[in-house]
């Protein structure tokens, strides 16, 4: 009997002992996906319909569509707010002019920007797809739409902005920072995309190694013999180190190799209880590396980040050394960036432009927009520019 009693009361515990908040939030979720039903199926027939055209009345909508008034306002608010359809008092429902242009969302990973430390790369990029995006939608029929999220570099895209995607019908999306494939590697988004920083159906990236082998051959140009490199963990993280590269590189060329030389300036402890500027780093490696090392002092130097080749000047400074005299200096810089201003005359520069990164990201979009598209592995490289000394 006992059990009997249990059972039963599990049964009206779980059929008939609902909260009213419970009760309310079932009916708020199906509420929103019969709303979204007619949504998309008002915006199918105001595409079929085309720009300009007027829709059926409401009660013709209501009957076509077998649902509510209210339900169908509130699809036709949300249409109206997307700028698909407008509603003109005592005329009816029209589609908007507007209603092919394409809406674009461009998600930027603003933890890019986090570092103050870190090279203006991040800011001088997000100017330019600012500006890019700004000169697209004044001569083309397309619409951007920018979103900010926070996460750690080049994690997949949470499953919030992949709503977000759909909700919003985007037809197409940029990603800064984010990767658009799951761990398994297939595809979190169905819509074409590209993506900087990240991984995606198509991927622009920075020819990192490239520079690194134009980097070697200039100083070993330079007549060099014991070369040094210093760099940035993000530089590791997607793509060989300098170090692995030279190492293979330098005997092919008659040199020798000193690891000690070799430097990834992150993992110096900092002495001031917080994370280390890369200016702080550059000056820190730099003055360890040519009080440290006598015997073997670099003549010859790569530095793969322009705030760590301007702590390194100071150091050198300090040191009485001349760049471009006692020690031949390649070093990355960012075109627009105001960090190596009036400061390379007697070092070589490797360049790598913000807005070629930009000009490749809307080109590989509108390629991938214009035609039917097919989700695959493209992977378009960005070459940087070697520079000579001008003095």
């Amino acid at each position: 009997m006992s059990e009997q009693k249990t059972k039963v009361e599990a049964a009206i515990d779980a059929t008939y002992l609902v909260t009213p908040k419970q009760l309310r939030h079932a009916s708020t979720r199906r509420s929103n996906r019969k709303v979204e039903e007619i949504r998309g199926l008002l915006r199918a027939l105001a595409l079929e319909k085309g720009p300009g055209r007027q829709l059926p009345t409401i009660r013709e909508l209501c009957t076509l569509f077998n649902t509510s008034s209210a339900t169908l306002t509130a699809a036709l608010d949300l249409l109206e707010t997307e700028n698909i359809i407008h509603r003109k008092e005592r005329q009816g429902i029209f589609v908007a002019t507007s209603i092919n242009r394409k809406n674009i969302h461009v998600l930027f990973n603003a933890s890019s920007l986090s570092n103050v430390g870190q090279s203006p790369f991040w800011s001088i990029l997000l100017a330019n797809l600012l500006k890019e995006s700004e000169q697209h939608a004044n001569f083309k029929n397309e619409q951007y739409h920018f979103h900010f999220l926070w996460q750690p570099h080049g994690q997949t895209l949470s499953a919030e902005y992949i709503n977000l995607l759909k909700i919003s019908q985007a037809d197409a999306c940029i990603l800064i920072g984010a990767n658009a494939r799951y761990q398994d590697h297939t595809s979190a988004l169905q819509i074409p995309h590209v993506t900087f920083a990240g991984g995606g159906d198509i991927t622009v990236q920075v020819a990192f190694q490239e520079s690194d082998q134009q980097a070697l051959h200039w100083l070993v140009q330079q007549g060099c013999k014991k070369i040094a490199c210093i760099e940035p963990i993000y530089r590791t993280q997607s793509s060989e180190s300098c170090q692995k590269l030279f190492q293979r590189l330098l005997p092919g060329l008659g040199l020798s190799v000193y690891p000690e030389l070799f430097r990834q300036a992150s993992i110096l402890p900092s002495p001031y209880g917080r994370e280390l500027t890369y200016q702080e780093q550059g000056y820190m490696v730099t003055k360890e590396l040519f009080t440290s090392f006598r015997e073997h002092r670099p003549d010859g130097m790569y530095i793969a980040d322009d705030m760590m080749a301007s702590g390194a000047l100071v150091a050198w400074e300090e040191l009485g050394l001349r760049p471009g005299g006692d020690i031949k200096i390649i070093s990355h810089v960012t075109p627009g960036s105001p960090i190596l201003f009036g400061k390379t005359r007697a070092m070589a520069t490797i360049e790598i432009e913000p807005i070629d990164i930009v000009r490749a990201l809307f080109s590989l979009l509108d390629t991938a927009m214009a035609s039917d598209y097919k989700p695959d592995d493209v992977e378009y490289f960005i070459r940087p520019r070697l520079r000579p000394p001008s003095a």
